[in-house]
């Protein structure tokens, strides 16, 4: 409970100081709450993961976006914390595209990965990939439809863990 007052402490004060994306998802046994800047520049990003089985995952990382037209790329790292079978925690590095489709519609992308030598004690390796639809149909509000894979790769392939794999489904609000 204290990583998710923790999280959405944080996200709540970088909502405050950059235009943003915050949404809480649901798949089939995932929940998923993430935050995600909008525009030019230094962006602060947040995420958090919790499945059915009592596996989590936060994160926090800085993007540094270029939009061009309707389409806007970032790069950036993130510091990941999982608690998956044991502690750990990994530096992933990473990025995101998002591509307009008119007013209120857009598709939205983003991967990150961290490799075994950015991965503390057992945790060799850390996947986390986001993909889907994002509809604005009034100011603030979004509703978004996409794809969830996290995974965790370990030392002992025994304590391997698939943290989300699966559609979700979600609303935001978008600032």
């Amino acid at each position: 409970m204290k990583k998710t007052t923790l999280l959405l402490g944080l996200v709540a004060i970088s909502g405050l100081a950059q235009a943003g994306n915050l949404s809480l998802g649901a798949g089939d046994d995932f929940v998923t709450l993430s935050r995600t800047p909008n525009g030019l520049g230094l962006g602060f990003t947040a995420d958090y993961l919790n499945n059915k089985h009592g596996d989590d995952s936060a994160s926090v990382g800085l993007e540094f976006a270029v939009p061009a037209g309707p389409l806007t790329v970032a790069a950036g790292a993130k510091a990941i914390y999982v608690d998956a079978d044991g502690y750990g925690s990994a530096a992933a590095l990473g990025g995101r595209a998002a591509l307009d489709l008119g007013s209120n519609f857009s598709l939205f992308g983003q991967g990150y990965f961290a490799p075994s030598g950015a991965s503390s004690g057992s945790i060799r390796e850390v996947n986390d990939v986001n993909a889907g639809v994002r509809w604005n149909p009034v100011p603030l509000f979004t509703v978004e439809a996409g794809y969830r894979y996290f995974d965790v790769k370990r030392e002992d392939s025994q304590r391997n863990r698939t943290l989300a794999d699966g559609p979700y489904v979600g609303v935001g609000l978008q600032f």
